[in-house]
């Protein structure tokens, strides 16, 4: 497996959980963030018009916030996931293939259960919260097998 450098990895993962928190709180309050960053951007299906607000694509103004804050999640979280560690073998490896796993099945059986528990927009929260869960888990079961590799053998 083809890995990034280790000079990305503590920047990133840094970037990645400062985001993170910052991602959660604008979830848990109203996001009032979202109005500062307000700029004209290109929309491929128009402003709520039409079939399922699907209407002509043209220039609208919008906030970018949520967008930016994805971007940053989602692209740090991977480079912290998969840039090399200091020293890396195939146990590390190993670690890594179990605890992407490990995060997979974690979030699709939290997937399962939000479809049999969660309705209307808590449902509609849930599944934008589920997108971010298999990166967020796989860092952090990772992290820890890892923590728990390097204190117990060495």
């Amino acid at each position: 497996m083809r890995l990034l450098n280790h000079q990305f990895k503590w920047p990133a993962t840094a970037i990645f959980y400062v985001t993170l928190i910052i991602g959660i709180y604008a979830i848990s309050v109203e996001n009032q963030l979202e109005e500062l960053w307000e700029v004209p951007v290109y929309s491929f299906f128009g402003n709520k018009t039409g079939f399922l607000g699907m209407g002509k694509s043209g220039w609208i103004q919008n906030g970018i916030f949520n967008e930016v804050l994805t971007f940053l999640i989602v692209s740090s979280g991977l480079i912290a996931g998969f840039s090399k560690e200091k020293i890396e073998d195939e146990l590390t490896s190993k670690i890594r293939l179990e605890s992407l796993a490990i995060a997979i099945i974690i979030n699709y059986i939290l997937v399962l259960m939000g479809n049999f528990l969660l309705f209307d927009f808590s449902f509609l929260t849930a599944m934008m919260v589920f997108i971010f869960t298999p990166l967020v888990m796989f860092n952090l079961i990772f992290q820890f097998r890892l923590f728990n590799y390097y204190r117990i053998y060495q």
